[in-house]
C-alpha cells in the first residue's frame, strides 16, 4: 500500500514536472521573432520527413514532418540553415530575410550517417563495428503488433520472435542467434536506459528506434545482462519550435486459422464401431444408421469474432531550451475465444529542459495498466486447453442441456466441456506499471560529457478471483465456490553515471571514450491465497468471508544487487580504420564472495575499404569489414541458489493430542562456488552499398558458445532433498550464417523498396554435467513423459522417442519382426533399434529437433503518389513439432478424429501410415513415437498495409496537416504442411510445473491458436 502510495506521488510529480517544461517550452516559443518555414523534398518533389534542418554554428535546429515541413528561428536574418538527411548531400541556404525557403535534396553516394544506438550511447552507422539491426518507427507502424517484441518478427536476421500464445497480451519467445542457454534465454529490453522485465507493457507507439545488439562486441557493454542479445528501445522526443498534434486509431475484426478438420457424427460413429468390430467387442446400437445422426459442431462452441481497437493520441513540439511529448494510447482486444480480452491504457511524458547552455536535464515517464482475462489453458494434457477441446469432443453429443447448461459429452466423457471452461474457470488479471527515468546532462568541457540517469520500473500484478462451484460431470465440477487473491511487485532500479569524451585530432584521428558506473537493484515479492465455502449473498468476497479451514497461503519475498563498472573506447583513423573495445566488470548478490564478479571483455575491428586511395569499384560504394570477439554473462538463479534452503510446507502431528506442528525438511541444497554462466562470441561481418547505396547487403557469420552453464544437477532421492542443486557445467555452441539484402528505386512518381534476411543456425550441445548425462524436458500429458532430451552431441530439446517405421500389413510381418504384445495387422510397427528382437524403452532414440535450419523474411514497400502499400512475409524452414494433440485426434476413438483418419488401414496394402480403427490396441498404436513428429515449417503472409495519403490541396483548406486512411490483413495465408492448429509454436508458456524454460520447444499441447485479422485505420497530424 505504501508503495502504490509512492508509486502514485511519483507519477504526479513527474507528471507537473513535464506540464511544467511543456508551459516553458509554450513561452520559448512565443518569445521567437524571426521565423522561417518550408517545405523539403527529395529531387522528384516528394516530401522527406524527419530531415534535420539546422542554424549553422549552433545547436539551433528542428526536423521535417511526415510532409517534409519544418518551422525554425532564427537569431540573425544572415544565418544560414543546413539541411541534412540520410543518403542525400547537405545543402546550405542563406535565410537573407526570407520567410519561406523550401529546399529540394538530391542523393548522395556514401552518405551512412545514420545514428545508431549502442549501449549508452550512440554512433554513426557507418562506424559501427559490431552486428547490430535496426528497426525504424515507420517499420513498427507497417504492423498492427499489439507488442514491440511482435512487431520485429522477421525483420533482423539471426532473430526469431514466435508466438507464445494467441490468448490476447500474450508475451512473444525472442531468441537472437539461437537457444544459447538452458535457462532463460529471453533477451534484455532497455527502454531508455532502464532495463525492463514485461517488454508488453511498452506501447509500441511510442517508439522511435529498436535496435537489436547480436554479438557480444556490441553487447558486453552490459555484461551480465548481454548474453542473450540485448534490444534497445527508444522513445519519441519532441522537436524544437514546431507543436504537433498526431491521433492514430484502427479497428478491425479476428478470426480463428482453422487448418484442421475433424469429422462429423456419421464419419465418427462409422469408425467407432469398427473399432468396436476390430476389437471383438458389440457395436454401439445407437449408431446402427450413423447417416440419422445429427452433428454437433463442439469445434466452433468456443469461438467467436473476436475484435481490437486501438487509439493514440500523442502532442510534440519544442522552444529554444525545451522539448517534449505527451501520449496516451488505449488498447482493446476481445479475443476469439469467448471470455478472453486484453485491455491496456497508456500514458507518457517525455521532456528535455536546456537549464543553462552546458546543462541539460530531462524525464521519461510512463504509466501503463492492463487488465486481461483468460480461461483454463494449463498443463501438459492437451484436453485442458480451452481453444482445442472442442475438436476432440464426439460429434454425436449436444453441447448443451434442455435447460441451456454446459452438457456432460456421452463417449468423450474424460474431455471437459469448453463452454464450462469459459463460464467457469475464468482468470483476470490486472497489471499496473510504471517506467521511468529522470536524467542530467553537463558539458564539462570541450567534448567532455557527463551523463547521471536514475531509472525506476515498477510492476504490480493483481488477481482477485471468485469462481462458483458447478457441476457437468465428475471429471468436470468445483463442489465449493473459492476465491483467490493475488498480490505481486517486481521493482527493478538502476542508476547510472557516465563520463563520456569525444574529439578528433589532425581531422583523421577520432576518438570517442567512456567511463561508467552503474547499480542494479532488483526486489520481488509476492504473496497467493485463496478460501474455500464462501457464504452465498455476499457481493465482494475477501478472504475473510471463507470457511477458516479450507485456507491456503503461500508467499515470497527476494532481492538481488548488481554493481557494475564499464567502458569504451573508440577510434576511428580517417574513416578507414575503425576499432571498439569495452570493458565491464559485474559483481552480483546471487554469487558468493568466491566468485561475486566476473569480467566481460570485447574487442571490434572494421575496416571502410572504399575510403582507400587504391578503391576504384563504381558500382560498390561502400565497403566495409568487421571482426569483433567479446564474452557476456548470465546470472538467471533464483537468489538463494548459494544456500542450503528448508521447506516449511512439512507438517506432523506432535503428542496425545496429535497436534499440527509446522515442520522443517530439506529443500535444496546450496552451493557457493557457483559463478557466472559466460557466453563467447566471434563475429565475422561485410557490409556492402551498391549503386549509390540503392542496393545494400550484409552477411555475418558467428560462433557462440555457453560455457560454465547454470543447471540443475540430478540428485539422488535418497539424498533427502526435494530439489537439485544449481551447478556450473556444460556448454552450447551455436554458429550460423546471416544475410540481408534490401533494393530502393525510384522512378518519378513511383517507389518501391524490397528487402529480405534470412538466417542459417546449427545448435549442438557439447557437453553436459557428466559424460552421459541427460536433461529431460516436455511436461507429461497425453500419456507422454520427457517428450524432449538435451543431450551432448545434439541440438538442444530434440525429441525422444520410438522410431515408427510404418504398419504391419498381415501376420507374418508381426510373427517375424520386433513388435508389442497384442499386435495386430493395421498396427503401428516400431524399429527394434538395439535388435534384441522386442520393442522398448531401450528402442527410444532421437526423432526429430524443434529448431529450424533457417528462418527469414520479406518486405515490399511500394508508394505512388498517395497511394501506398506494405508486404511482410515470414517464415521458418526445417524445424519439427511433436504434435501432442494428435493422441487424441488421430486414433483415440472415444474423441473425435482428423479427418485424415479416414485414409486408416482397412487391409493389406491400404496404407503404411496410418493404423486401424481400434480400442484395444490404442494403446500401442500411440506411443511417444516418431509418428507424431511433423515439419513445422510454414511461410505466413504477416501483414499486409493499403494507404492513402489525402493531398495537400485539399488539407490546406482545414487545420489538418496530414491525414492517411488505411486498411491492413494479418497472417492472411500460411503455407504449411502441419496438420495442427498452428505451426508457429514459441515457448509455451501454459505450464503451470515450471517448465516454461527454453527447453520446452516445438511441442504443441493445443494452445490458443494465432489470428487472421482486418482492421481499418487512421492516421491524422494536426
Amino acid at each position: 500500500m505504501k508503495l502504490n502510495f509512492l508509486l502514485k506521488n511519483k507519477i504526479l510529480a513527474y507528471s507537473l514536472l513535464s506540464l511544467f517544461a511543456i508551459l516553458c517550452c509554450s513561452f520559448d516559443a512565443y518569445a521567437q521573432k524571426a521565423a522561417v518555414k518550408g517545405v523539403i523534398t527529395d529531387q522528384f518533389g516528394t516530401p522527406l520527413p524527419g530531415v534535420s534542418v539546422l542554424e549553422k554554428g549552433t545547436t539551433n535546429g528542428t526536423t521535417t514532418d511526415f510532409d517534409g515541413v519544418y518551422a525554425i528561428s532564427v537569431s540573425d536574418q544572415k544565418a544560414f540553415l543546413t539541411f541534412s538527411y540520410i543518403g542525400y548531400a547537405t545543402k546550405e541556404v542563406q535565410v537573407n530575410n526570407q520567410t519561406n525557403i523550401n529546399v529540394a535534396l538530391e542523393e548522395e553516394v556514401g552518405q551512412l550517417d545514420e545514428i545508431v544506438l549502442v549501449g549508452y550511447g550512440s554512433v554513426k552507422k557507418s562506424d559501427v563495428t559490431g552486428s547490430v539491426s535496426s528497426v525504424s518507427a515507420e517499420e513498427l507502424t507497417k504492423t498492427q503488433s499489439t507488442s514491440i517484441a511482435q512487431a520485429i518478427q522477421g525483420r533482423a536476421p539471426g532473430v526469431s520472435v514466435t508466438k507464445s500464445s494467441g490468448q490476447p497480451g500474450s508475451t512473444p519467445t525472442v531468441r537472437i542467434r539461437g537457444v544459447g542457454t538452458v535457462n532463460n534465454a529471453d533477451p534484455l529490453y532497455i527502454v531508455d536506459g532502464v532495463p525492463v522485465n514485461d517488454i508488453t507493457n511498452v506501447n509500441m507507439d511510442d517508439a522511435e528506434t529498436v535496435q537489436v545488439l547480436k554479438d557480444a562486441s556490441a553487447t558486453a557493454i552490459y555484461g551480465s545482462r548481454g548474453a542473450n542479445g540485448v534490444v534497445l528501445i527508444t522513445t519519441k522526443v519532441g522537436s524544437k519550435n514546431r507543436s504537433t498534434i498526431s491521433y492514430k486509431t484502427y479497428t478491425g475484426i479476428e478470426n480463428r486459422i482453422d487448418n484442421l478438420d475433424v469429422m462429423n457424427a456419421e464419419q465418427w460413429a462409422t469408425l467407432y464401431n469398427e473399432g468396436k468390430v476390430n476389437d471383438g467387442a458389440t457395436p454401439e446400437a445407437a449408431f446402427a444408421d450413423p447417416s440419422s445422426l445429427e452433428s454437433y459442431n463442439w469445434k466452433d462452441a468456443v469461438y467467436r469474432t473476436g475484435t481490437i481497437v486501438s487509439h493514440q493520441l500523442s502532442l510534440s513540439g519544442g522552444g529554444e531550451k525545451t522539448s517534449y511529448y505527451v501520449s496516451f494510447g488505449k488498447l482493446k482486444q476481445k479475443g476469439i475465444v469467448s471470455n478472453t480480452s486484453f485491455d491496456r491504457t497508456n500514458f507518457r511524458v517525455n521532456s528535455t529542459y536546456q537549464i543553462k547552455p552546458q546543462i541539460r536535464v530531462g524525464q521519461n515517464i510512463q504509466y501503463s495498466k492492463s487488465s486481461s482475462n483468460a480461461v483454463a489453458s494449463f498443463g501438459g494434457n492437451s484436453n485442458n486447453k480451452t481453444a482445442f477441446i472442442g475438436f476432440v469432443v464426439d460429434p454425436v453429443s449436444p453441447i448443451y442441456n434442455t435447460d441451456g447448461s454446459p452438457a456432460r459429452p456421452l463417449y468423450s466423457t474424460e474431455i471437459r466441456n469448453p463452454v464450462g471452461l469459459t463460464l467457469y474457470e475464468q482468470t483476470p488479471l490486472t497489471k499496473e506499471s510504471f517506467l521511468g527515468n529522470v536524467f542530467v546532462e553537463a558539458d564539462l568541457m570541450k567534448g567532455l560529457k557527463f551523463k547521471s540517469n536514475y531509472g525506476l520500473e515498477v510492476n504490480n500484478r493483481k488477481m482477485d478471483n471468485f469462481q462458483s462451484e458447478y457441476f457437468i460431470s465428475a471429471e468436470q465440477n468445483r463442489p465449493e465456490n473459492i476465491y483467490s487473491l493475488l498480490r505481486s511487485e517486481n521493482r527493478v532500479s538502476v542508476w547510472s553515471n557516465t563520463l563520456s569524451y569525444n574529439t578528433t585530432i589532425k581531422e583523421k584521428h577520432s576518438i570517442s571514450a567512456l567511463l561508467g558506473h552503474e547499480t542494479q537493484q532488483l526486489d520481488f515479492n509476492n504473496v497467493l491465497a485463496s478460501r474455500s465455502a464462501i457464504p452465498e449473498g455476499i457481493e465482494n468476497p475477501t478472504l475473510g468471508s471463507g470457511a477458516i479451514d479450507s485456507s491456503t497461503n503461500n508467499g515470497t519475498i527476494s532481492s538481488s544487487s548488481l554493481l557494475s563498472y564499464f567502458g569504451r573506447l573508440n577510434y576511428n583513423y580517417d574513416d578507414r580504420y575503425l576499432f571498439t573495445g569495452t570493458y565491464r566488470i559485474d559483481g552480483s548478490s546471487r554469487f558468493g564472495d568466491n566468485n561475486r564478479f566476473a569480467q566481460f571483455p570485447s574487442l571490434a575491428l572494421a575496416w571502410n575499404i572504399h575510403n582507400e586511395k587504391f578503391y576504384n569499384i563504381d558500382v560498390i560504394n561502400q565497403f566495409k569489414f568487421r571482426v569483433g570477439w567479446g564474452e557476456t554473462g548470465n546470472q538467471n538463479i533464483p537468489n538463494s541458489a548459494i544456500f542450503s534452503t528448508l521447506s516449511t510446507s512439512e507438517n506432523y502431528l506432535l503428542g496425545n493430542d496429535e497436534t499440527t506442528v509446522v515442520g522443517l525438511a530439506p529443500l535444496s541444497p546450496g552451493n557457493p562456488d557457483l559463478k557466472w554462466e559466460t557466453t563467447t562470441t566471434s563475429n565475422v561481418g561485410l557490409d556492402l552499398g551498391l549503386l549509390h547505396n540503392a542496393l545494400t547487403f550484409t552477411a555475418d557469420y558467428f560462433i557462440k558458445t555457453t560455457s560454465n552453464m547454470l543447471l540443475e544437477s540430478p540428485i539422488l532421492q535418497t539424498s533427502g532433498y526435494q530439489s537439485p542443486p544449481t551447478i556450473n557445467a556444460g556448454e552450447i555452441e551455436n554458429k550460423g550464417l546471416e544475410f540481408s539484402l534490401n533494393y530502393k528505386k525510384r522512378m518519378n512518381d513511383f517507389f518501391f523498396s524490397v528487402g529480405g534476411n534470412i538466417a542459417f543456425i546449427d545448435n549442438t550441445v557439447l557437453s553436459l554435467a557428466t559424460k552421459g548425462s541427460v536433461i529431460s524436458t516436455g511436461a507429461t500429458g497425453n500419456g507422454y513423459t520427457g517428450i524432449s532430451r538435451t543431450e551432448a552431441g545434439r541440438p538442444i530439446a530434440s525429441f525422444y522417442g520410438l522410431e515408427a517405421i510404418g504398419i504391419f500389413q498381415n501376420q507374418d510381418e508381426i510373427d517375424n519382426n520386433a513388435s508389442l504384445n497384442g499386435n495386430k495387422p493395421g498396427d503401428v510397427r516400431y524399429k527394434d533399434l538395439n535388435e534384441d528382437g522386442s520393442i522398448n524403452d531401450d528402442d527410444r532414440t532421437f526423432i526429430g529437433s524443434p529448431l529450424p535450419d533457417f528462418t527469414y523474411g520479406i518486405n515490399l514497400d511500394m508508394t505512388y503518389k498517395q497511394f501506398d502499400m506494405t508486404m511482410f512475409f515470414q517464415g521458418v524452414q526445417g524445424n519439427k513439432i511433436f504434435n501432442a494433440t494428435s493422441y487424441l485426434l488421430d486414433g483415440k476413438l472415444d474423441s473425435n478424429l482428423n479427418t485424415e483418419y479416414l485414409g486408416r488401414w482397412t487391409g493389406e496394402g491400404t496404407t503404411n501410415s496410418i493404423p486401424r480403427a481400434t480400442f484395444d490396441g490404442f494403446a500401442n498404436n500411440s506411443k511417444q513415437s516418431s509418428r507424431f513428429v511433423e515439419d513445422g515449417s510454414y511461410l505466413r503472409l504477416k501483414n499486409v498495409q493499403i494507404g492513402y495519403n489525402f493531398s495537400k490541396d485539399i488539407l490546406s483548406k482545414t487545420f489538418i496537416s496530414k491525414a492517411r486512411i488505411y486498411v491492413a490483413g494479418q497472417n492472411l495465408f500460411t503455407i504449411t504442411d502441419y496438420s495442427g492448429l498452428d505451426p508457429e509454436l514459441g515457448v509455451d508458456e501454459t505450464q503451470n510445473d515450471g517448465s516454461r524454460t527454453s527447453l520446452d520447444i516445438g511441442i504443441d499441447r493445443g494452445r490458443y491458436p494465432s489470428t487472421r485479422s482486418f482492421s481499418l485505420g487512421l492516421d491524422i497530424n494536426f
